[in-house]
């Protein structure tokens, strides 16, 4: 078994982490691949790159914050918690807006589609 996975009392979350990174970086390699069909695709899965690294930047904000109070508890049921909120949060701003990820992936990708037609 993958020592990521077997962390006490974290296993679970990893485990999570890998397969929802496993599934955007799937995503990701259709979108480089000649199978695009549409641009709901692209948006889904840009959307989602940007979600994912939007999770990663909240966890690595959250590491920087002292274990006291409600969010900054230790225990093993507020990092779940706090996990689950930086999950709901950044598929929310990923759905919106964003932070312009998802827009600059979208433009690269859109140049890149032509010479990818070339080569066929």
């Amino acid at each position: 078994m993958d020592k990521l996975t077997t962390i006490p009392g974290l296993g679970a979350d990893i485990a999570g982490e890998l397969a929802r990174g496993k599934d955007k970086i799937e995503q990701a390699k259709a979108l480089a691949s000649k199978e695009l069909r549409s641009a709901k695709e692209m948006e889904k899965a840009t959307s989602g790159f940007e979600a994912l690294m939007l999770h990663e930047m909240l966890k690595s904000m959250w590491a920087t914050v002292g274990t006291t109070g409600f969010l900054g508890e230790d225990t093993h049921q507020a990092k779940i918690y706090r996990d689950m909120l930086n999950q709901a949060l950044s598929e929310s701003i990923a759905e919106g807006r964003g932070i312009g990820v998802k827009e600059f992936l979208r433009e690269e990708l859109i140049k890149l589609e032509p010479a990818s037609k070339n080569q066929e």
